[in-house]
């Protein structure tokens, strides 16, 4: 992700067989667009152009025509999810090497952060080039959308390998068909019509229509119903929470600024009684930002530290099992061998069992690394399991990434995604029900003193409805009504069984040793 300035001005013109067409000049905007370093006026290959140099300083430049901030014609032409030719071109001085992108960036709508996405590229070498070079690309048909979520622009982009380059660029074009009717129907590459999957969250997959802005999904439980999600994706793909053991049914209408498609089919899958949940990894051997040591509940498992070879990214302890109850609060403590400033540990726990770690309260702990270190050990953060979550066995994620680095956002909202450096481990919870207050009483009940000499006490009768006594060959050798001390000077010195049998059918059971 890198911060870009635009600021443009454009040459409008309109050509035959509904085309949409740019021709830019950016040379003739006094605020100039930019990436690093801002670039010089300087003759292009067809009138004005933009030079910029990349040394040891700058190692990445880059120029670009901000394709939502149109004044003088109407954006939403450029936003029509039409696939898009854009063209730019470019001549090179200076021995430096590198590699030259033909770009389009994209960024959340007023955001300053934009993502740089390669179109196709040229290796750049020593020689320098005088004579003006053109390249093409095509912005994939289903990435200009009209919903207004993102901002788009389209430019060069240069990486350097070596010595210092002067780009320079011009002639920055762009053209895409004007859609005058509706899309056809789309087919549903997964799930597959009449498959079997795993519950959680299930990605529903479509291949794009040649002319569609957006999608219009619906999933309900029932032949052409709505009732898990009826709404507008703007992309190819849409993950939804699916229970398990259930049939679902589903279709897609492509839709564009002319109309939505008709006559689409719907299909039905169902899932199973398991739940699938999503990757999420550090890179391919974790030698940096190392998970150690996880410790919560009985949980106290140490793994594999920073060292060759270096163990995976992701790591799978779901038969490391947690036990917990609804109510309690459990301290949770991470340890590392290798953390960095900037680091983040963060955990979550699927209270729900739907598969998604995204839901409100399942980020249970975040932790922010202020200092490098070898042996590192977090804080404690105390987790509450809330008397909502499920009864039973769900999932906890916990995770260490470097946030200065490159990482997917999404690990800090669902523990979704990757990161350049980091780890990721799984553990599984065993949820139990809130006790009620008999049930505290009765565990808190116990027998003393042991070994005893002629009396017994016990301390707590509240619930107790007998008392019964066995030696070790299970013969009973006393029986007797609730009491806080029992009476046992007649017996040998031995072990016996104590039984308190209680009002609500349970029997709490003690070995106690007469001396």
């Amino acid at each position: 992700m890198k911060k870009i300035l635009f600021a443009c001005a454009f040459a409008l013109g309109f050509g035959a067989n509904a085309q949409y067409n740019y021709t830019a000049d950016p040379t003739t905007d006094a605020n100039l667009i930019y990436f690093t370093v801002a670039p010089t006026t300087t003759t292009g290959c067809v009138g004005g152009g933009l030079s910029q140099v990349a040394n040891a300083t700058n190692t990445q430049i880059g120029a670009g025509i901000n394709l939502t901030t149109l004044s003088d014609s109407d954006p939403a032409q450029t936003n029509n999810g039409q696939a898009a030719t854009v063209t730019l071109s470019y001549k090179k001085t200076g021995t430096g090497t590198g590699t030259l992108y033909l770009v389009y960036f994209d960024v959340d709508a007023g955001g300053t952060t934009w993502s740089v996405n390669p179109i196709t590229s040229v290796a750049i070498t020593a020689s320098t080039v005088t004579t003006c070079t053109t390249l093409t690309g095509t912005i994939p048909a289903g990435t200009l959308k009209t919903d207004g979520s993102k901002d788009y622009a389209y430019g060069y982009f240069f990486v350097r390998a070596s010595g210092n380059t002067t780009v320079v660029t011009a002639d920055y074009k762009i053209s895409q068909p004007v859609v005058t009717t509706a899309p056809a129907c789309t087919t549903i590459t997964a799930p597959t019509n009449g498959s079997v999957i795993s519950a959680g969250q299930p990605s529903i997959t479509w291949t794009a229509a040649p002319t569609a802005v957006n999608y219009k999904l619906m999933i309900g439980t029932s032949s052409g119903a709505s009732n898990v999600f009826n709404g507008t994706v703007s992309g190819t793909t849409y993950s939804f929470p699916a229970a398990v053991n259930t049939t679902y049914y589903a279709k897609v209408v492509p839709s564009n600024l002319s109309g939505d498609a008709t006559g689409c089919t719907e299909i039905s899958f169902s899932t199973n009684n398991t739940v699938a949940y999503c990757t999420a990894s550090g890179p391919a051997s974790a030698q940096y930002d190392k998970i150690t040591n996880v410790a919560f509940s009985n949980i106290n498992n140490t793994s594999p530290g920073s060292v060759t070879p270096y163990p995976p990214g992701y790591e799978d302890y779901t038969s490391v099992v947690g036990n917990v109850t609804k109510g309690n609060s459990y301290g949770l403590v991470v340890k590392s061998d290798k953390v960095y400033a900037g680091d983040i540990i963060r955990a979550f726990i699927d209270y729900n069992n739907n598969g998604n770690f995204g839901d409100a309260g399942e980020l249970v702990a975040t932790v922010n690394v202020t200092a490098n270190s070898t042996a590192y050990t977090s804080p404690t953060t105390n987790v509450t399991i809330p008397s909502g979550a499920i009864t039973g066995t769900t999932r906890m994620r916990v995770l260490v990434y470097d946030s200065t680095g490159t990482f997917s956002s999404t690990l800090a909202t669902t523990g979704c995604g990757t990161a350049a450096f980091g780890q990721v481990e799984d553990y599984t919870l065993n949820i139990s029900p809130t006790m009620a207050v008999s049930d505290v009483n009765k565990n808190a009940i116990s027998v003393y003193p042991n070994p005893f000499k002629d009396i017994l006490k016990v301390s707590d009768v509240n619930g107790v409805k007998s008392i019964q006594i066995s030696d070790m060959s299970g013969r009973e050798v006393k029986s007797m009504a609730p009491a806080a001390e029992i009476n046992l000077s007649n017996l040998k010195e031995g072990l016996y069984i104590i039984n308190l049998k209680m009002e609500d059918g349970s029997t709490k059971t003690f070995k106690a040793i007469k001396k």
